[in-house]
Protein backbone atom coordinates (compact mmCIF):
# COMPACT_ATOMS: atom_id res chain seq x y z
CA UNK A 1 0.00 0.00 0.00
CA UNK A 2 1.39 3.46 -0.89
CA UNK A 3 2.68 5.59 1.92
CA UNK A 4 0.89 8.71 3.08
CA UNK A 5 3.46 10.88 1.34
CA UNK A 6 2.81 9.07 -1.95
CA UNK A 7 -0.92 9.51 -1.57
CA UNK A 8 -1.15 13.11 -0.48
CA UNK A 9 2.15 14.85 -1.19
CA UNK A 10 5.34 15.20 0.80
CA UNK A 11 4.49 17.86 3.39
CA UNK A 12 3.80 16.34 6.80
CA UNK A 13 3.45 17.66 10.33
CA UNK A 14 4.64 15.53 13.24
CA UNK A 15 1.63 15.25 15.54
CA UNK A 16 0.65 12.33 17.73
CA UNK A 17 -2.26 12.77 20.06
CA UNK A 18 -5.69 11.61 21.04
CA UNK A 19 -8.03 14.22 22.46
CA UNK A 20 -11.62 15.28 22.98
CA UNK A 21 -13.30 18.58 22.24
CA UNK A 22 -16.89 19.71 22.64
CA UNK A 23 -19.25 20.61 19.83
CA UNK A 24 -22.75 22.08 20.16
CA UNK A 25 -25.48 20.71 17.91
CA UNK A 26 -26.40 23.80 15.84
CA UNK A 27 -30.02 22.81 15.17
CA UNK A 28 -32.97 24.58 16.77
CA UNK A 29 -34.46 23.14 19.93
CA UNK A 30 -33.02 22.04 23.27
CA UNK A 31 -29.25 22.38 23.64
CA UNK A 32 -27.42 19.17 22.79
CA UNK A 33 -23.72 18.49 23.00
CA UNK A 34 -21.61 16.23 20.80
CA UNK A 35 -18.17 15.33 22.15
CA UNK A 36 -15.68 14.89 19.32
CA UNK A 37 -13.04 12.21 19.94
CA UNK A 38 -10.03 13.15 17.83
CA UNK A 39 -6.86 11.46 16.68
CA UNK A 40 -3.93 13.21 14.99
CA UNK A 41 -1.49 10.74 13.46
CA UNK A 42 2.25 10.83 14.00
CA UNK A 43 2.69 12.24 10.50
CA UNK A 44 -0.45 14.18 9.70
CA UNK A 45 -0.71 15.15 6.05
CA UNK A 46 -2.68 18.42 6.13
CA UNK A 47 -4.09 17.91 2.63
CA UNK A 48 -5.44 14.44 3.48
CA UNK A 49 -9.22 14.46 3.98
CA UNK A 50 -10.00 13.75 7.64
CA UNK A 51 -12.20 10.76 8.40
CA UNK A 52 -15.46 11.30 10.27
CA UNK A 53 -16.28 8.00 12.03
CA UNK A 54 -19.88 7.39 13.14
CA UNK A 55 -20.44 4.88 15.94
CA UNK A 56 -23.11 2.25 16.45
CA UNK A 57 -25.83 2.06 19.10
CA UNK A 58 -23.30 1.42 21.88
CA UNK A 59 -22.37 5.12 21.54
CA UNK A 60 -18.71 4.29 22.23
CA UNK A 61 -17.20 6.95 20.01
CA UNK A 62 -13.88 6.90 21.89
CA UNK A 63 -13.47 3.18 21.14
CA UNK A 64 -14.31 3.81 17.49
CA UNK A 65 -11.66 6.54 17.37
CA UNK A 66 -9.11 4.22 18.95
CA UNK A 67 -9.86 1.43 16.46
CA UNK A 68 -8.92 3.81 13.64
CA UNK A 69 -5.65 5.07 15.13
CA UNK A 70 -3.33 2.54 13.47
CA UNK A 71 -4.87 3.22 10.07
CA UNK A 72 -4.60 6.97 10.65
CA UNK A 73 -0.90 6.56 11.38
CA UNK A 74 -0.46 4.40 8.31
CA UNK A 75 -2.15 6.74 5.85
CA UNK A 76 -1.64 10.16 7.43
CA UNK A 77 -5.24 11.24 7.89
CA UNK A 78 -6.87 12.65 11.01
CA UNK A 79 -9.85 10.90 12.58
CA UNK A 80 -12.82 12.34 14.45
CA UNK A 81 -15.55 10.26 16.08
CA UNK A 82 -18.58 12.31 17.20
CA UNK A 83 -20.48 10.91 20.18
CA UNK A 84 -24.27 11.04 19.92
CA UNK A 85 -25.19 10.09 23.46
CA UNK A 86 -28.19 7.95 24.34
CA UNK A 87 -29.32 10.71 26.71
CA UNK A 88 -29.59 13.34 23.96
CA UNK A 89 -30.14 11.14 20.87
CA UNK A 90 -32.12 8.33 22.48
CA UNK A 91 -33.51 6.27 19.63
CA UNK A 92 -33.25 5.29 15.98
CA UNK A 93 -35.37 8.22 14.84
CA UNK A 94 -32.85 10.67 16.33
CA UNK A 95 -29.70 8.93 15.08
CA UNK A 96 -30.01 6.02 12.63
CA UNK A 97 -32.83 7.68 10.66
CA UNK A 98 -31.34 11.19 10.75
CA UNK A 99 -34.28 12.84 12.53
CA UNK A 100 -36.03 13.07 9.17
CA UNK A 101 -39.47 12.02 10.42
CA UNK A 102 -41.60 12.26 13.54
CA UNK A 103 -42.75 9.12 15.39
CA UNK A 104 -45.89 9.01 13.23
CA UNK A 105 -43.83 9.15 10.03
CA UNK A 106 -44.43 12.81 9.18
CA UNK A 107 -41.55 14.38 7.27
CA UNK A 108 -39.85 17.03 9.43
CA UNK A 109 -38.40 20.32 8.15
CA UNK A 110 -34.91 19.93 6.77
CA UNK A 111 -33.53 22.31 9.43
CA UNK A 112 -34.28 19.61 12.00
CA UNK A 113 -32.47 16.78 10.18
CA UNK A 114 -29.27 15.41 11.65
CA UNK A 115 -27.49 14.93 8.32
CA UNK A 116 -26.23 18.52 7.76
CA UNK A 117 -24.68 18.53 11.24
CA UNK A 118 -21.96 16.19 9.94
CA UNK A 119 -20.65 18.92 7.64
CA UNK A 120 -20.51 21.31 10.59
CA UNK A 121 -18.57 18.73 12.59
CA UNK A 122 -16.10 18.40 9.72
CA UNK A 123 -15.47 22.15 9.69
CA UNK A 124 -14.77 22.11 13.43
CA UNK A 125 -12.50 19.08 13.08
CA UNK A 126 -10.55 20.64 10.22
CA UNK A 127 -9.86 23.67 12.37
CA UNK A 128 -8.94 21.66 15.47
CA UNK A 129 -6.63 19.18 13.74
CA UNK A 130 -4.82 21.42 11.29
CA UNK A 131 -6.24 19.96 8.11
CA UNK A 132 -6.50 22.11 5.01
CA UNK A 133 -8.50 19.61 2.99
CA UNK A 134 -11.68 20.94 1.42
CA UNK A 135 -13.35 17.53 1.69
CA UNK A 136 -13.67 14.67 4.15
CA UNK A 137 -14.24 10.94 4.26
CA UNK A 138 -17.35 9.62 5.96
CA UNK A 139 -17.54 6.18 7.58
CA UNK A 140 -20.24 4.66 9.73
CA UNK A 141 -20.57 1.23 11.28
CA UNK A 142 -23.82 -0.47 12.31
CA UNK A 143 -26.23 2.30 13.40
CA UNK A 144 -23.68 4.80 12.08
CA UNK A 145 -23.77 3.00 8.73
CA UNK A 146 -27.52 3.51 8.65
CA UNK A 147 -26.96 7.23 9.15
CA UNK A 148 -24.27 7.34 6.44
CA UNK A 149 -26.28 5.75 3.65
CA UNK A 150 -29.37 7.78 4.50
CA UNK A 151 -27.28 10.95 4.46
CA UNK A 152 -25.95 9.86 1.07
CA UNK A 153 -29.53 9.41 -0.09
CA UNK A 154 -31.20 12.56 1.21
CA UNK A 155 -28.55 15.14 2.10
CA UNK A 156 -25.34 14.52 0.17
CA UNK A 157 -22.72 17.20 0.63
CA UNK A 158 -20.10 18.18 -1.97
CA UNK A 159 -17.63 18.24 0.92
CA UNK A 160 -17.77 14.42 1.12
CA UNK A 161 -15.01 12.84 -0.94
CA UNK A 162 -16.15 9.26 -0.35
CA UNK A 163 -18.60 7.55 2.00
CA UNK A 164 -18.61 4.03 3.46
CA UNK A 165 -21.57 2.33 5.10
CA UNK A 166 -20.30 -0.70 7.02
CA UNK A 167 -22.52 -3.48 8.42
CA UNK A 168 -25.75 -1.51 8.54
CA UNK A 169 -28.69 -3.25 10.17
CA UNK A 170 -31.31 -1.81 7.83
CA UNK A 171 -31.46 0.29 4.69
CA UNK A 172 -33.58 2.87 2.95
CA UNK A 173 -34.05 0.92 -0.27
CA UNK A 174 -34.06 3.08 -3.42
CA UNK A 175 -37.70 2.27 -4.17
CA UNK A 176 -40.80 4.44 -4.07
CA UNK A 177 -43.33 1.84 -2.88
CA UNK A 178 -42.04 1.41 0.71
CA UNK A 179 -42.37 4.02 3.47
CA UNK A 180 -39.36 5.72 5.02
CA UNK A 181 -37.12 4.65 6.77
CA UNK A 182 -37.05 1.41 4.73
CA UNK A 183 -37.96 3.03 1.40
CA UNK A 184 -38.54 6.43 -0.17
CA UNK A 185 -42.30 6.77 0.12
CA UNK A 186 -43.55 9.68 2.28
CA UNK A 187 -40.38 11.68 1.58
CA UNK A 188 -39.77 14.42 -0.99
CA UNK A 189 -37.33 12.24 -2.96
CA UNK A 190 -37.67 12.59 -6.75
CA UNK A 191 -36.58 10.77 -9.89
CA UNK A 192 -33.88 13.42 -10.37
CA UNK A 193 -32.66 12.71 -6.84
CA UNK A 194 -32.51 9.00 -7.68
CA UNK A 195 -30.21 9.59 -10.62
CA UNK A 196 -27.90 11.69 -8.48
CA UNK A 197 -27.90 9.13 -5.68
CA UNK A 198 -26.82 6.26 -7.92
CA UNK A 199 -23.81 8.26 -9.16
CA UNK A 200 -22.41 9.11 -5.71
CA UNK A 201 -19.12 7.70 -4.35
CA UNK A 202 -20.64 5.29 -1.84
CA UNK A 203 -19.29 1.90 -0.75
CA UNK A 204 -21.22 -0.74 1.16
CA UNK A 205 -18.73 -2.68 3.29
CA UNK A 206 -19.94 -5.99 4.71
CA UNK A 207 -18.31 -8.46 7.05
CA UNK A 208 -18.70 -11.88 5.49
CA UNK A 209 -19.45 -13.34 8.93
CA UNK A 210 -22.00 -10.68 9.90
CA UNK A 211 -24.69 -13.25 9.30
CA UNK A 212 -26.10 -13.83 12.78
CA UNK A 213 -29.89 -13.70 12.48
CA UNK A 214 -30.15 -13.72 16.28
CA UNK A 215 -27.72 -10.84 16.95
CA UNK A 216 -28.97 -8.82 19.92
CA UNK A 217 -28.82 -5.46 18.11
CA UNK A 218 -30.22 -6.62 14.77
CA UNK A 219 -33.19 -4.40 13.78
CA UNK A 220 -36.36 -6.45 13.74
CA UNK A 221 -38.99 -4.03 12.49
CA UNK A 222 -41.12 -5.55 9.74
CA UNK A 223 -39.47 -3.30 7.14
CA UNK A 224 -36.01 -4.39 8.23
CA UNK A 225 -36.89 -8.09 8.33
CA UNK A 226 -38.21 -7.84 4.76
CA UNK A 227 -34.68 -6.91 3.67
CA UNK A 228 -33.12 -10.19 4.82
CA UNK A 229 -32.47 -12.41 7.81
CA UNK A 230 -29.19 -10.75 8.83
CA UNK A 231 -26.94 -7.80 8.05
CA UNK A 232 -24.91 -9.49 5.32
CA UNK A 233 -28.05 -10.43 3.41
CA UNK A 234 -29.56 -6.97 3.86
CA UNK A 235 -26.47 -5.19 2.55
CA UNK A 236 -26.33 -7.48 -0.47
CA UNK A 237 -30.00 -6.85 -1.17
CA UNK A 238 -29.45 -3.10 -0.91
CA UNK A 239 -26.73 -3.13 -3.56
CA UNK A 240 -28.66 -5.53 -5.79
CA UNK A 241 -31.75 -3.32 -5.60
CA UNK A 242 -29.78 -0.17 -6.39
CA UNK A 243 -28.05 -1.87 -9.31
CA UNK A 244 -31.39 -2.97 -10.72
CA UNK A 245 -32.82 0.54 -10.33
CA UNK A 246 -29.81 2.01 -12.14
CA UNK A 247 -30.15 -0.48 -14.98
CA UNK A 248 -33.87 0.24 -15.33
CA UNK A 249 -33.15 3.95 -15.61
CA UNK A 250 -30.08 3.45 -17.77
CA UNK A 251 -27.94 5.59 -15.52
CA UNK A 252 -24.35 4.95 -14.36
CA UNK A 253 -24.07 3.05 -11.10
CA UNK A 254 -21.09 4.27 -9.06
CA UNK A 255 -21.52 2.35 -5.80
CA UNK A 256 -19.21 -0.42 -4.65
CA UNK A 257 -19.90 -3.59 -2.69
CA UNK A 258 -16.90 -4.93 -0.77
CA UNK A 259 -16.98 -7.87 1.61
CA UNK A 260 -14.39 -8.48 4.31
CA UNK A 261 -13.57 -12.13 4.96
CA UNK A 262 -13.34 -13.42 8.51
CA UNK A 263 -15.11 -10.40 10.05
CA UNK A 264 -18.51 -10.32 11.72
CA UNK A 265 -20.24 -7.36 13.34
CA UNK A 266 -17.06 -5.57 14.38
CA UNK A 267 -15.90 -2.02 13.84
CA UNK A 268 -12.26 -2.89 14.69
CA UNK A 269 -12.49 -5.67 12.12
CA UNK A 270 -13.89 -3.38 9.43
CA UNK A 271 -11.82 -0.25 10.05
CA UNK A 272 -8.60 -1.39 8.30
CA UNK A 273 -10.50 -2.37 5.15
CA UNK A 274 -12.37 0.94 5.17
CA UNK A 275 -9.15 2.92 5.66
CA UNK A 276 -7.46 1.11 2.78
CA UNK A 277 -10.47 1.90 0.59
CA UNK A 278 -10.23 5.58 1.47
CA UNK A 279 -6.51 5.55 0.71
CA UNK A 280 -7.12 3.79 -2.61
CA UNK A 281 -9.73 6.39 -3.50
CA UNK A 282 -7.25 9.17 -2.74
CA UNK A 283 -4.65 7.56 -4.95
CA UNK A 284 -7.14 7.63 -7.83
CA UNK A 285 -8.57 11.06 -7.03
CA UNK A 286 -6.15 13.20 -5.00
CA UNK A 287 -8.22 16.36 -5.43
Amino acid sequence: MPSASCLYGTATVQLDSASRIEFADPRPGPARHIPLWLYRPRALVPSAPPVIVLHGMSRNADAYRDAWADSADRFGFAVAAPEFSAAEYPDALDYNFGNMVSPDGTLLPRAQWLFPVIDQIYLRVREALGSNSERYYLYGHSAGAQLVHRLATFAWSPRIAFAISANAGSYTMPVFDIDYPFGLRRTAFTEADMRSLLSRPLAVLLGEEDNDAAHHNLPRQAGAMAQGAHRLARGQRYIQTAGRVAAERQVPFAWQLITVPGVGHSNPGMAPAAAALFASNSARDPG
